[in-house]
């Protein structure tokens, strides 16, 4: 009688285990579909510019620096900021449609200036922006 019951409780578990295996598999393709279709961000930035840390934090005087640029710019190109980062590493993320060809290579070349002798200022052209946020 006893390892009848013993049996029995333990078919019972382990129908209960694999139930519950199936139901986080499930959940988890949900939660990737989702991630994966991001409807709001276009599928590449024309600029993203990451700050990056190597253990002290990102370069807050080029972070300064550029967004006094973009903010001071005549057309005030807009930007996604994403915060990826436990030190406040950060991306800014350049569609730049509201300037001309022309205009576009100016400002990138004017970023590229800020970013001189930081290795902690990454800058990515045509490409999506490499983190999700926080």
């Amino acid at each position: 009688m006893k390892q009848l019951f013993f049996l029995a409780s333990l078919v019972s578990l382990a129908c209960l285990s694999c139930k519950s295996k199936k139901d986080v598999t499930k959940t988890s393709e949900a939660t990737k579909t989702e991630t994966t279709a991001s409807a709001d961000a276009p599928a590449n930035y024309r600029l993203v510019i990451s700050f990056i840390s190597k253990g002290g934090g990102p370069d807050h005087k080029k972070q300064e620096a550029l967004l006094a640029y973009v903010n001071g710019h005549p057309k005030k190109p807009a930007y996604k900021t994403v915060l990826w980062g436990r030190e406040g590493e950060n991306d800014f993320c350049f569609t730049l449609s509201e300037l001309t060809k022309s205009e576009v290579t100016t400002f990138i070349n004017e970023v590229k200036k800020i970013a001189d002798g930081s290795d902690m200022m990454k800058i990515i052209e045509n490409m999506p922006s490499e983190h999700q946020g926080r």
